[in-house]
């Protein structure tokens, strides 16, 4: 049996638009007629393989080809031009209730599914509890589908998706609608079915799920393959999509004397492995973002309370005087909670010689709620208490995930952040008369 479970090759998707409703017909009529006409190609010239027990992600924009690449391995969708093959029983979790019924209960719905995936009445019925496990929306189930709020239509599709066993798992989003404890729920089922030899096919826009469970990456970008390689690398690529993808090149060695180790910054590999990267070759002052844990092992996640470093690799301007390096962080609801920068950290000096590099680390400890969080860096020149004029931005780029298992575990501390606290215990004597 072959290893490759996923063949696309050369795979293309047009769409024509009609300028009006007559073009339409005489192109129905004559197809060599193309007046009033336009070519869409949502996709082009995409070719992959996905080995057995692979997990690959697919990022992009809106509109990039993520969605229509999905439906046409799901073979719901024909290509225009190319092959696709697949080997294996696939399950697919594209729009939210697609495959159910909606006149149907949930009950009925789950043995339909089974039933279209291959499955005997008897196998759908001896994992049905297994499912309603799962899915967990008690006696919802013998309820018309229609009657679901779309947290519970995801439970339900996800619970028998997994359930029915498939040797391909394609999911397009599906799972942004669920609660956070259910999205955790999954993800764990997603990594143990990974471990028995899934192949998964993920499509996302929250790329610290991304990073966690695909090891490699598709990047769409106009319906066309921009970049394939590992998840980090595709990431970082998806977040510089306004600027060129050119290769990397060495910096000089720096002259700064901050507290950090300075032969990274001349060090190629950290533009390979950083959180957040510029082309070298355009004219800039910050060139690359790395977060490690203590053990300066390159991290896109670490547990609430733990250190982390940030570690910013810069250069200098001619024109640069009086500059400290910048730290901002801002959670899921666009809400900035942190802001530091170099000197309110005690160090006045952050500049280097001309075109010299530099490294400045932020250590910063997780003392903020689990959930998804953006950073951004700048370099600034202060013109005031408080106040400062931006010369160089990485723009906001993430997201960096905090875990934490609030059913299992005692938190140390409930809220948005663990504010410093400290209590002291009094006795009080009765005084006896």
């Amino acid at each position: 049996m072959s290893d490759i479970v996923i063949s696309v090759q050369d795979v293309s998707k047009c769409y024509r638009v009609f300028d009006n409703q007559r073009s339409r017909l005489l192109h129905a009529l004559s197809p060599r007629h193309t007046e009033g006409t336009q070519e869409i190609w949502a996709l082009k010239d995409i070719n992959l393989e996905v080995r057995r027990g692979e997990s690959l992600g697919v990022i992009g924009r809106n509109g990039s080809g993520k969605s229509t690449l999905l439906e046409i391995v799901t073979q719901t969708l024909t290509p225009t031009t190319g092959k696709v093959q697949v080997n294996g029983r696939v399950a697919a979790l594209l729009e939210l209730g697609s495959g159910f019924n909606p006149e149907y209960t949930g009950r009925e719905n789950v043995l339909l599914n089974g039933l279209l995936m291959g499955l005997t009445r008897s196998d759908v019925e001896r994992q049905f509890d297994d499912i309603a496990a799962f899915a967990d929306i008690g006696d919802v189930l013998d309820r018309q589908v229609k009657t679901y709020s779309s947290g519970m239509l995801v439970r339900l599709a996800f619970a028998v998706q997994v359930a029915l066993t498939p040797d391909i798992l394609i999911v397009d989003e599906a799972l942004s609608v669920g609660d956070y404890f259910f999205q955790q729920k999954c993800f764990g089922r997603l990594r143990k079915m990974r471990e028995d030899g899934l192949t998964l096919l993920f499509v996302s826009h929250d790329m610290g799920t991304v990073r966690d469970i695909c090891k490699t990456a598709l990047y769409l970008r106009h319906g066309m393959t921009q970049f394939m390689g590992d998840s980090g690398s595709a990431i970082r690529h998806y977040f510089n999509e306004d600027a060129p993808i050119l290769p990397a090149q060495t910096t000089k060695t720096p002259t700064s004397h901050l507290v950090a180790n300075t032969a990274d910054a001349q060090n190629p590999m950290i533009f390979n492995n950083a959180f957040w990267t510029k082309p070298q070759n355009l004219r800039n002052r910050l060139m690359a973002v790395s977060i490690q844990d203590r053990n300066e092992n390159e991290i896109g996640h670490a547990r609430m309370g733990s250190d982390v470093y940030i570690k910013v690799h810069y250069q200098s301007h001619l024109d640069d005087v009086g500059t400290t390096v910048a730290l901002a962080i801002k959670n899921r609801f666009d809400q900035v909670i942190f802001v530091t920068n170099a000197r309110r950290l005690g160090v006045e000096d952050c500049e280097t010689e001309k075109g010299s590099s530099a490294v400045f680390v932020f250590k910063v400890t997780l003392a903020m709620e689990a959930g998804l969080y953006s950073l951004k860096i700048g370099i600034h020149q202060p013109t005031g208490i408080n106040k400062g004029r931006e010369i160089d931005s990485t723009g906001w780029f993430g997201p960096f995930r905090i875990d934490w298992d609030y059913e299992t575990e005692s938190a140390p501390f409930l809220g948005m952040f663990g504010l410093p606290a400290s209590g002291e215990f009094m006795a009080i004597t009765s005084v006896q008369n």
